[in-house]
């Protein structure tokens, strides 16, 4: 926002397959870390670590959820989930004094990795998490992609919106 603030999320919806599944949770997003080359050698002071381009590592994210219901076990079922985040982000105008709610969009193909048992404590809800395997991870921004990582199919669109593996895959005969 030009004029204004980001402020953060006003609120959130998880659905799977267009069904809402998630009620109470959070959902810890992938961190995207490219692998990197160690550079050395005569001329240079020491080593220096340069990312491999479009080349991200495994992502892993995290959804905790407040209590074991039958929405966290169906997620932990051995296929890929497919899971959609709608999110209402708040930004104050300080030119026209005006608050704006932008809808952002997270969609994420996952395949369960985990499922821990939580803790069990009388009249307390029994909170557990699940670990999933990132297969397909995109951002969108009032309906364009921002962001979108693809590793089985070789799409790495950065967060500016610019697709850093198209040179990749047309230098392997796939453009």
């Amino acid at each position: 926002m030009a004029n204004g603030t980001d402020e953060g999320v006003v609120n959130y919806a998880v659905y799977e397959d267009g069904k809402i599944k998630l009620g109470i949770a959070e959902v810890e997003l992938p961190d995207v870390v490219l692998k990197t080359f160690t550079v050395n050698g005569p001329g240079i002071l020491g080593d220096v670590e340069m990312p491999v381009t479009a080349s991200p590592n495994a992502m892993i994210t995290k959804i905790n959820f407040r209590h074991a219901s039958a929405e966290a076990y169906s997620l932990a079922e051995e296929r890929t989930h497919n899971l959609t985040l709608y999110r209402a982000d708040q930004s104050y105008d300080s030119k026209s004094g005006e608050i704006d709610v932008t809808s952002r969009k997270i969609i994420m193909r996952v395949f369960p990795k985990k499922l821990t048992g939580g803790t069990l404590k009388p009249a307390s809800p029994l909170a557990i998490s699940g670990e999933y395997t990132v297969l397909y991870y995109a951002e969108e921004i009032d309906g364009a992609i921002m962001r979108e990582i693809d590793q089985l199919n070789g799409n790495y669109i950065d967060g500016t919106g610019t697709d850093r593996a198209a040179k990749i895959r047309a230098a392997l005969g796939m453009a």
